[in-house]
């Protein structure tokens, strides 16, 4: 495969072309403050995301939906559902330890 080298593959541009004039060092610095800002809030908001207390709540609403109307009634096919499959462990739990 050739390539020309003023237009190189895409999604290997590593930076925007060169200006015409060269950047000052306080252009520069602004771009690194700017960039050192915005990874910041992404490494906050990653670290927000991944907090426990945070995982458990989202796990919670979550499972809380699965169980429950949003007008607050329970959805009882699915608790009827899940109440059988526990007597069905416990059964066989007890069935095992009688044996």
């Amino acid at each position: 495969m050739t390539t020309d080298s003023h237009n190189p593959p895409a999604g290997l541009e590593a930076r925007p072309p060169a200006s015409a004039s060269p950047r000052t060092a306080a252009q520069i610095e602004a771009d690194i403050e700017r960039t050192r800002s915005q990874l910041a809030g992404t490494v906050d908001a990653i670290a927000q995301r991944v907090k426990p207390a945070n995982v458990a709540r989202r796990t919670a609403e979550s499972t809380k939906a699965r169980f429950v109307e949003p007008d607050g009634s329970l959805r009882t096919t699915r608790v009827a559902a899940v109440a059988g499959v526990v007597l069905v462990v416990v059964a066989l739990m007890l069935r095992r330890r009688s044996h």
